[in-house]
């Protein structure tokens, strides 16, 4: 069914303290967090309930973090901050649905307010939004599609958020928003082949660019790529990062060059790197060693530097970090954990 199960979401707490989430080997969503900007970590702790795939983070209108997950029921399960930077609510909240099964993909639309999007048990795309910022809930909506994976959602330099899926048929699919505050467009086919989840960033001249892992007998297990050329969504041709054979989801983030990174596991199980140059071209892989039991992840610190996590063959979660110059830490660091890997 191609559903993620397994995974790290990072996110920047108000104060710019990096927090990592990730699903316990007891089910429940587990949380660790810098205790000094760039630099400690704290100790695991447990914000509880009982999932079935890797929890989903994103900060609200007011600074907090609210993290959101399906249950095994499959409805959505959401818990935030009850101030930035600070302790965490004591219930979780239902915000019902079906899902079935998989990561739930969160971002703030042009109002500040949070949108929620998941496979639903039809594998149709389904979607609920706040009200309000941080008050309040919709109903679920469907938006329509045949989605084989999990969806990726960003937001258009214009406001408008978009959402990517691999389609029934393995293609890339998207549905975006026609106006910045909510009515939604068709489904738009981008082409390409791809297995898993997409990931999606925006580039530094304001057009998305969109990853995806491609398997296939000619070009193996590629990661490929495809870009906006216009603000209003015209898209340019798919293209081959080759050279290294990967698995699983990549992860992609900007670095303090407003360039992006993109980071995804090999099937040597090793993290591989490859970035944008200076003229925006593509330079070539490097690896960064490791040993990944799980999709990597990318989160930029409050000073600008890229640090990559993981979960390894341990359960343990672990994590390199750029130094001022962008170079990388030699070597992987374990934070502890006992954290589902694949």
């Amino acid at each position: 069914m191609d559903l993620t199960i397994a995974g790290i979401r990072v996110a920047r707490n108000a104060d710019g303290r990096l927090e990592a989430f990730a699903r316990g080997a007891d089910s429940t969503v587990q949380h660790i967090w810098q205790t000094t900007l760039n630099g400690d970590w704290g100790e695991w702790k447990s914000l509880g309930g009982t999932f079935g795939s890797a929890p989903t983070v994103f900060r609200n209108a007011g600074a907090c973090l609210e993290v959101f997950a399906p249950d095994t029921d499959g409805h959505v399960q959401t818990k935030g901050q009850k101030t930035p930077n600070g302790d965490w609510e004591d219930h979780w909240k239902d915000l019902g649905g079906q899902s079935l099964g998989g990561e739930i993909a969160v971002f703030q639309n042009a109002e500040g307010r949070l949108a929620v999007f998941m496979r639903g048990v039809d594998s149709t795309l389904q979607h609920t939004w706040q009200t309000m910022p941080d008050d309040g809930w919709s109903g679920w909506k469907d938006l329509g599609g045949e989605l084989r994976s999990d969806p990726a959602v960003f937001q258009n330099v214009d406001g408008r958020l978009a959402v990517f899926a691999r389609g029934d048929d393995d293609t890339l699919q998207c549905i975006s928003q026609t106006t910045r505050y909510g009515a939604w467009g068709d489904w738009k086919n981008l082409g390409g082949s791809m297995v898993g989840t997409p990931a999606v960033f925006l580039r530094a001249d304001g057009k998305l660019e969109v990853f995806v892992h491609r398997s296939d007998d000619t070009s193996g297990d590629t990661l490929w790529h495809i870009g906006q050329t216009t603000d209003d969504g015209g898209w340019g041709d798919w293209q081959c990062l080759e050279g290294v054979n990967i698995a699983g989801t990549p992860a992609v983030s900007q670095d303090m060059h407003h360039r992006l990174v993109v980071l995804a596991r090999g099937t040597d199980s090793a993290a591989w790197q490859i970035s944008q140059t200076a003229d925006g071209t593509w330079g070539p892989w490097s690896s960064l060693g490791g040993e990944l039991a799980s999709d990597p992840a990318l989160a930029l610190t409050f000073d600008g530097r890229l640090e990559a996590f993981h979960v390894g063959y341990d359960s343990a979660l672990w994590h390199k970090w750029q130094d001022a110059d962008g170079a990388w830490s030699p070597d992987w660091v374990s934070l502890g954990g006992n954290l589902i890997g694949f």
